[in-house]
C-alpha cells in the first residue's frame, strides 16, 4: 500500500482545518502537484518506497513522509485558499464588530509558504536528493530583515 498521497480528511486533520473544507475541489487537483515536488526532493529509493507500496518504507521515513506531504499540499494550496471569497480566506484580523477581515498578503503568504517547506522538509532530511537539500536551503530568510530602528531625540 502507498504510504503517500494522504488522503484530504487525513491532511486537514493533521493541519488543524476543518474537515468540510475537504469538499473543496482544489486539494486534489493539487495531489499530482505535490507528489511532483516529493518526487523532486527526496531519493529515488525513499520516493519509491513510499509510493510503489513493493518494499515498505521504515515507519520514520513513513511518518515525516506523510507530515511532510500535507504541510507541501498546504503550501501548494496557500494563495488559493487566501482568495476572498464569502466565508472562506486565511483571516488574519477580524474586526470587533466583524465587519472588518484582513486575510493574507502576497508577502505574508511567501513567508508562510517558506515555513511549510521548512518542515515539511526539515523532517526528511535524511532521505533528501541534492535537489531536495537546495530547496530546503532556499526555504530559509536571507538578506537584510526588519530590525530595530533606534532615534536619538
Amino acid at each position: 500500500m502507498n504510504t503517500i498521497p494522504v488522503p484530504v480528511p487525513y491532511a486537514l486533520n493533521a493541519l488543524n482545518l476543518p474537515a468540510d473544507m475537504a469538499k473543496n475541489p482544489v486539494f486534489q487537483e493539487h495531489e499530482p502537484l505535490v507528489m511532483a515536488e516529493l518526487e523532486r526532493c527526496l531519493e529515488p529509493e525513499a520516493y519509491a518506497s513510499l509510493t510503489d507500496g513493493a518494499e515498505p518504507p521504515s515507519e520514520f521515513l513513513a511518518t515525516a513522509a506523510k507530515g511532510a506531504y500535507c504541510f507541501l499540499l498546504l503550501a501548494s494550496t496557500l494563495e488559493f485558499l487566501n482568495l476572498k471569497t464569502v466565508g472562506e480566506g486565511i483571516v488574519k484580523v477580524i474586526g470587533l464588530d466583524a465587519s472588518h477581515t484582513d486575510l493574507l498578503t502576497g508577502e505574508e503568504i511567501e513567508a508562510f509558504r517558506a515555513r511549510l517547506y521548512r518542515r515539511a522538509l526539515g523532517s526528511l532530511t535524511s532521505w533528501l536528493s541534492p535537489k531536495g537539500h537546495e530547496i530546503y536551503a532556499m526555504s530559509f530568510p536571507s538578506g537584510t530583515t526588519a530590525g530595530i530602528r533606534i532615534a536619538v531625540i
